[in-house]
């Protein structure tokens, strides 16, 4: 391998100024538990699901309220985004799902997982003038809810 950093000068034009282009920026921050679950009233007659177990990750899309970077080069700081983060999974993390009282009348699928997520993240997050753009939940490989958030209101 050469160090030689004057082997790639042809890239040097295409790279003067990419520190004044536009745009909107997002971080992403991601955690993994491993968490059982069953779906309330899941078949035709209305009974329950097996319980079952995943290993589940969840990825949040976060940016400045206005998508924008800082004089710093930061659109939106990871560590706080992150210890709140953990908080939520260390709270769901190798447990059943359904035992916890917020999911004691809703049902736990991957999509209310990813709207639990958001709720447990959004005041942090905002407080720090951010937004959550977005939030994945896999279940799984293969399988992702998104939850994008109505920021209209």
């Amino acid at each position: 391998m050469n160090l030689d950093r004057d082997e790639s000068s042809d890239l040097l034009p295409a790279l003067q100024g990419f520190e004044v282009l536009t745009g909107r920026w997002y971080i992403t921050i991601e955690g993994r538990f491993d968490s059982a679950h069953y779906l309330y009233r899941y078949f035709p007659d209305g009974s329950n699901e097996p319980m079952h177990g995943h290993t589940w990750n969840v990825v949040l899309s976060i940016s400045e309220k206005k998508g924008g970077i800082g004089k710093d080069g930061i659109s939106f700081d990871f560590l706080e985004a992150r210890k709140r983060l953990q908080q939520l999974i260390d709270r769901i993390d190798h447990i059943c799902i359904n035992d916890l009282p917020e999911f004691k009348d809703v049902n736990p699928t991957a999509e209310n997982v990813a709207r639990w997520f958001y709720s447990g993240m959004k005041q942090k997050i905002e407080s720090a003038d951010g937004l959550i753009r977005e939030v994945r939940i896999h279940e799984g490989p293969g399988n992702v809810a998104v939850f994008e958030p109505d920021h209209s209101s």
